[in-house]
């Protein structure tokens, strides 16, 4: 394996393109998901609301969240920001709504999702945290 596609952390070396934490409360939404990225070679981690991914993190730390933001919102995000800031956030939404720029994510998506750029965004989301 490529180092570069790998980082070491306290829960040791993130397996093909690192760890994604998925927080979707849809079931099919969050299979779809964790089955899309698992495919694109993440090791994925799923919860179905904030609290059961608050619950996780106490297991897992992520190289990346992605998470729906009626399902997990503000707090999960604010949450995540505290205990790990370099973690890249990105929320899906089914939402119109204008989303403003100081919001906690790094990146926003709005459903339905093309895989293609969610690996993407992804993709360029953890490029510094590989090259830290």
């Amino acid at each position: 394996m490529d180092a570069s596609l790998s980082r070491v952390d306290d829960n040791g070396p993130a397996k093909g393109h690192g760890k994604i934490l998925v927080v979707e409360h849809d079931l099919l939404t969050r299979e779809t998901l964790a089955k899309t990225l698992t495919c694109h070679g993440y090791d994925v981690t799923v919860a179905s609301d904030g609290r059961e991914a608050t619950r996780l993190l106490s297991q897992v730390t992520p190289d990346l969240a992605v998470m729906d933001w009626r399902t997990s919102g503000l707090s999960l995000c604010l949450a995540l920001r505290r205990r790990w800031p370099m973690i890249p956030i990105v929320v899906i939404t089914s939402s119109n709504e204008v989303l403003d720029e100081d919001q906690p994510a790094n990146a926003w998506l709005q459903k339905p999702i093309d895989p293609m750029i969610l690996n993407q965004i992804i993709h360029n989301e953890l490029a510094p945290v590989r090259s830290a």
